[in-house]
């Protein structure tokens, strides 16, 4: 019997509707019945992430924990949050439920560590909110793996990239992405990481020419591991 998936949605809604569809992509299926089923709570009420990490918001866990204990009752088996900066509160959300969430940075690490071992530093594009808290650099480091940053400017560019993205918009160029992270890649080919799941919706519409790993597409694999056990 497939185990049932839940997902902590509206963080945000279009990163969460990339994630769903990346699961049906990854899965080998013939007919619907393949498929995994999966319930979403599409919680658009979840305050901003990056706001209360940078002491500007309200704090995100309440609502966090409200939907994870809804999928729980709904009777899912294990959870996945399409959300980078969410990290940031795994431990204190686990605690609240029996289900399995599954930990996208982790995932991430692991499966570089694994299937990349030749690579050791990775140039990670991200929140301001992701960048402060250090969500990837102590996972990373646990496993010999280095995570690089851009310049507090560019850190900013960064941000608006993401929240033009949360609001439909796509004036990003494939030029001005790449220039910004050639500046780091030090006459190396440095992989990049796309830490934020609004940037893996945009780098997809941009077609990103460089070496990168999309922690969303390893959390749609690792979700379709775990659901066909």
């Amino acid at each position: 019997m497939y185990m049932i998936l839940g997902i902590v949605g509206g963080m945000g809604p279009l990163a969460t509707c990339e994630l769903f569809r990346k699961i049906i992509e990854l899965t080998d299926a013939d007919k619907d019945q393949d498929h995994l089923h999966i319930i979403i709570d599409n919680n658009t009420k979840i305050p901003d992430r990056t706001d209360y990490i940078l002491d500007k918001g309200e704090d995100p866990r309440i609502e966090m924990t409200r939907s994870i204990i809804k999928l729980e009752t709904m009777g899912v088996d294990y959870i996945a949050i399409p959300c980078n900066t969410a990290h940031y509160f795994y431990d204190d959300i686990k605690r609240y439920t029996k289900v399995k969430i599954i930990n996208m940075i982790y995932e991430t690490a692991y499966f570089l560590k694994e299937n990349n071992s030749k690579d050791k530093d990775y140039l990670l594009l991200s929140t301001e909110g992701t960048y402060k808290a250090e969500i990837y650099d102590k996972t990373f480091n646990d496993l010999g793996l280095n995570i690089l940053t851009p310049d507090d400017e560019d850190k900013k560019t960064i941000m608006k990239w993401i929240y033009g993205v949360k609001s439909s918009e796509f004036n990003i160029s494939l030029q001005e992405f790449e220039s910004l992270v050639n500046k780091y890649m030090k006459d190396k080919d440095i992989p990049i990481i796309i830490g934020c799941t609004e940037l893996s919706v945009l780098v997809e519409r941009i077609g990103l020419t460089k070496k990168y790993f999309d922690p969303m597409t390893i959390l749609a694999k690792r979700c379709v591991e775990l659901g066909l056990k």
